[in-house]
């Protein structure tokens, strides 16, 4: 069996795989005023967000489309008693009514969809003036092109976008305002690893664990977190 780099986050059970990890996520999330409200988590892997959330007092529904990432999702929440139950779903076709959410939070993520299709959906599921908040990666104009084409093929991402790129996709898709703030990979602390391992690891999952550390030394001076932030 061929395994990507997601099924390698899945089966050792990655949580807050993206750069700055959780303590990021809470910085960002309690920045933004979200009491009260209604929230959407796409991609909730092993559920580490969606855990905060939750223990803020706050209805969070989280989905992903990786099997085994809901189940150690629904097992984290089981083991810290939350009411709360991820669910598998393609983010490019969400089974939820138009409307639905006050704010999305997508970490790491969009890049790895076809966001012709995704960006459309998160709009329809938005309520009149939500939010969505992403987490991703943007290149630099000087990520070199063959460096870029093995991180596409490797990731499995359809492209790597700048962020004015990435705004026009959001533009076009109907957000009304959208607002980057990028930072440095560098400027970011290194968080605490979080993993849940499955018993039975393949070798060949060690060498896609190799291969993600050398394509990210090799861009790491290229390639730039972004906090795209999106109202409907």
């Amino acid at each position: 069996m061929n395994h990507t780099y997601t099924d390698l986050l899945a089966l050792f059970g990655i949580g807050g795989a993206h750069p700055g990890g959780i303590e990021l996520t809470k910085s960002i999330l309690l920045e933004e005023g979200i009491s009260g409200k209604k929230l959407l988590e796409v991609g909730c892997g092993t559920g580490q967000s969606s855990t905060f959330i939750r223990s803020l007092g706050i209805d969070i529904t989280p989905i992903d489309n990786h099997p085994l990432m809901v189940q150690k999702a629904n097992k984290r929440f089981a083991e810290e008693n939350m009411e709360l139950c991820a669910l598998q779903m393609n983010v490019e076709q969400c089974e939820f009514k138009d409307c639905s959410f006050d704010f999305i939070l997508s970490e790491s993520v969009l890049s790895f969809t076809n966001t012709s299709k995704t960006l459309p959906e998160l709009f329809r599921v938005l309520k009149d003036d939500g939010m969505l908040v992403a987490v991703e990666m943007t290149k630099k104009s000087s990520l070199p092109l063959k460096l870029e084409k093995n991180m596409r093929k490797f990731y499995g991402m359809p492209s790597i976008w700048t962020t004015e790129e990435w705004k026009k996709r959001f533009i076009s898709s109907g957000f009304r305002t959208v607002a980057i703030s990028t930072l440095s990979l560098k400027e970011l602390e290194p968080s605490e690893p979080d993993i849940d391992p499955s018993a039975d690891i393949d070798e060949s999952l060690f060498e896609i664990m190799h291969q993600h550390e050398k394509l990210t030394q090799e861009s790491q001076q290229h390639i730039e977190l972004s906090i795209i932030r999106a109202k409907r």
